[in-house]
């Protein structure tokens, strides 16, 4: 799809994520000055029969209506155009520039009720407005509340009706059936995954974020009752009684006994703010740290900028303690992986989230090495088309995928009993590809755990390779796989 313009205007730059319902694009409006971004979503019908094609428009049709009254609010993405392609349907939207809450809410990493209630009262207030519409977004979970760069106001991304078009199917009646229930387990209650969303299960879903930020534990370590089905969270931590009551309401078994809409459930938060002990501190809440170096510019010197901009080791995400004479450590929490890597002329930069790629990491002399690239990405990613597979099946559908970029490459699988990687067992594959004139070389190595895929690709022009490639082997035998993510 890359290079690919669909309706004559959406040229495809980027695959930025994939799910059981569809794919992710980031593309640009060739037909707008300036050629602006912005996200294209892919939906394919299981089937494609003319009955289930018919079905699905309707479907399709109906939902993009949805969006697009949606849209006028500040805080949900504009819907810019929705159309059918090739037997299989489009929507864009507008390209939100930040970061989503996975970032901000991860394993080990416990938000102050003050905090929580901050966060729950900005999201709620965008619920309560969809609420109002006579809409459910379905799939409220923080991978699709992103955290907008520019005012750093809380958005909600994804709404989970839509994807019903590629989970539907015509019978002889001309009726649908949706095949795939739409939701995130774990941040889907027990009526939704029987095909009964309601206005409080979007309320299901932020309680759970909410237990999240406030135990500091990822959500399939987060249990419940085996006999009455409640949520059992508050022998992890202790918070203020009222705020736990109304966590407690957010998340119940039984859906009556909920808030039964964002805007009760807002006001029921926002009461809090009344409440001795939970009322809001003057420091400034988590996300603002991502807001950027113009926010705090009053308080540091010019100098102290020029110093952090210099010094890579400041980078966020990485350690400036040396874990040996000749390494640092490299942690990522959001994704639970650490790595080390050479403390001398290597530096690392943070990679898109959407692609998978988490971080890269590159010799700092490489232009005087090669003017080829010379570096070693890790990866991230959750299965394809949402299919949980073994080792060996990523293996095969890994080996089809460099296959199909490149159809004339040789693929030499070097994996063995001893490959590892986390002291997992993983495969490594070595290939070769051209790159702007380069000849390069790529050693894949990559295993399966927590329902991801983790692996790491080394790349370089050939006669650098063989060069590089006993520091890059260190590098990829200290990678860790944090259990818990």
């Amino acid at each position: 799809m890359v290079g690919k313009t669909l309706d004559g205007r959406y040229k495809i730059i980027k695959q930025i994520g994939k799910g059981g319902f569809g794919v992710t694009f980031l593309a640009e409006d060739i037909k707008r000055p300036g050629n602006p971004k912005c996200v294209v979503k892919q939906f394919q019908p299981t089937r494609t029969d003319a009955l289930t094609l018919k079905v699905g428009k309707i479907l399709f049709d109906r939902e993009a209506k949805n969006l697009e009254e949606l849209g006028n609010h500040e805080q949900i993405p504009r819907l810019l155009a929705h159309f059918e392609e090739n037997k299989q349907f489009y929507l864009v939207q507008d390209f939100i520039e930040g970061h989503d809450l996975t970032q901000e809410l991860y394993p080990g990493k416990q938000f102050s009720e003050t905090e929580i209630i901050e966060l729950l009262i900005d999201i709620l207030e965008v619920v309560a407005f969809i609420h109002k519409q006579d809409r459910i977004h379905r799939d409220i979970k923080p991978s699709n509340i992103m955290r907008r760069r520019l005012d750093g106001k809380i958005v909600l991304i994804d709404f989970g009706a839509v994807k019903q078009v590629a989970g539907v199917e015509g019978n002889q009646h001309g009726y649908t059936a949706v095949t795939r229930h739409i939701g995130t387990p774990g941040y889907m209650p027990s009526e939704q995954t029987q095909g009964n969303p309601r206005f409080c299960s979007d309320i299901y879903a932020l309680g759970m974020i909410a237990i999240q930020g406030l135990t500091g534990l990822h959500y399939q370590q987060i249990t419940s009752d085996t006999n009455t089905g409640e949520i059992d969270w508050q022998s992890h931590v202790k918070v203020n009684p009222k705020l736990a009551n109304v966590i407690d309401k957010m998340v119940r078994y039984d859906f009556r006994q909920r808030y039964q809409s964002g805007e009760e459930a807002l006001q029921a938060v926002k009461g809090l703010q009344t409440v001795t002990g939970l009322r809001p501190k003057s420091s400034s809440p988590p996300w603002k740290v991502w807001l950027g170096v113009g926010l705090v510019t009053s308080l540091i010197t010019l100098g102290t900028i020029f110093y952090l901009l210099s010094d890579r080791s400041l980078i966020s995400g990485r350690s400036r303690n040396s874990v040996s004479n000749n390494f640092l450590l490299y942690e990522n929490p959001s994704y639970g992986i650490k790595i080390k890597y050479p403390e001398n002329n290597w530096g690392i930069q943070k990679q898109d989230d959407f692609s998978g790629e988490v971080v890269k990491l590159f010799p700092g002399n490489q232009n005087q090495l090669s003017s080829c690239p010379i570096d070693v990405f890790i990866n991230v990613n959750d299965f394809p088309e949402g299919k949980i597979l073994s080792l060996d099946e990523y293996k095969n559908f890994a080996l089809k995928k460099i296959q199909d970029i490149n159809p004339n490459t040789k693929i030499t699988d070097s994996s063995t009993s001893k490959t590892t990687l986390s002291n997992f067992r993983a495969y490594k594959l070595v290939y070769t590809r051209q790159d702007e004139g380069c000849d390069l070389r790529v050693m894949e190595v990559g295993t399966v755990r927590n329902g991801k895929v983790y692996f790491i690709n080394y790349t370089a022009e050939e006669k650098q390779y063989s060069q590089l490639l006993p520091t890059v082997e260190k590098m990829i035998n200290s990678f860790q796989i944090v259990e818990g993510n």
